[in-house]
């Protein structure tokens, strides 16, 4: 998609026969997460894998499962005055909850 924005492609205009530059665009998609990491190039798995914080992932690696785990990661999303903004006391990374 790049090179079709940037260099273009020749084609064919058969309604004024005679050649010209096309040039094209993603204007918007409809797509899954993974589809969203294909198409922004940027990984949607392990700890680096939210789009929006990229290498400011709060995640951390699960001990038995090897698997990155985002918990306690959402409360940075919340506005600043909001009460669930520090309350360590109900969130806290580690803590088993059932």
């Amino acid at each position: 998609m790049k090179e079709l924005w940037v260099i273009g492609t020749s084609t064919y205009d058969v309604s004024r026969d005679q050649m010209f530059i096309m040039k094209a665009a993603i204007i918007w998609t409809i797509s899954d997460f993974p589809a969203y990491g294909m198409l922004s190039g940027w990984s949607t798995h392990g700890l680096m894998g939210c789009p929006i914080c990229m290498e400011k992932s709060d995640a951390n690696w699960l001990k038995f499962s090897g698997k990155p785990s985002y918990f306690d990661c959402h409360r940075k999303f919340l506005p600043m005055n909001h009460r669930y903004r520090k309350d360590k006391k109900s969130f806290i990374a580690g803590r088993v909850v059932r």
